[in-house]
């Protein structure tokens, strides 16, 4: 069965380019955005998050800090995706325990490659 990613982006741009290249790698792609995302997440169970920082009326690291005070959600493994300097959200997401940082705009092969890395593919 295939591995389902949920993309948590409100730039629909991003998700419906980020969508093709996964679905292209035979992915099961949804998607969410801000304080919507938690319970999607909840009803999907994703195997992967990958998470933007920047949305409105919810964040990224509120995002994040809601899935980490869930024990059913704490596990699932967050890339985060923005075009905010990695060094900065590896620092600011690091207490958080994030799989990896995937930088806007991104090469599709680094993506897939970090996936299938977090993945254990």
């Amino acid at each position: 069965m295939a591995k389902h990613i949920m993309i948590v982006d409100d730039e629909q741009d991003v998700v419906d380019t980020l969508k093709i290249r996964l679905e292209a790698n035979g992915y099961r792609v949804s998607s969410s955005a801000g304080s919507r995302s938690i319970k999607d997440i909840k009803n999907g169970k994703p195997d992967l998050i990958i998470l933007d920082v920047m949305m409105p009326d919810m964040d990224g690291f509120a995002v994040m800090r809601e899935l980490k005070r869930d024990s059913n959600l704490s596990k699932i493994p967050v890339i985060v995706l923005s075009a905010k300097p990695k060094q900065t959200m590896i620092e600011l997401f690091g207490p958080e325990g994030i799989a990896g940082y995937i930088s806007k705009p991104f090469e599709a092969k680094q993506m897939l490659e970090l996936i299938k890395k977090t993945l254990g593919e």
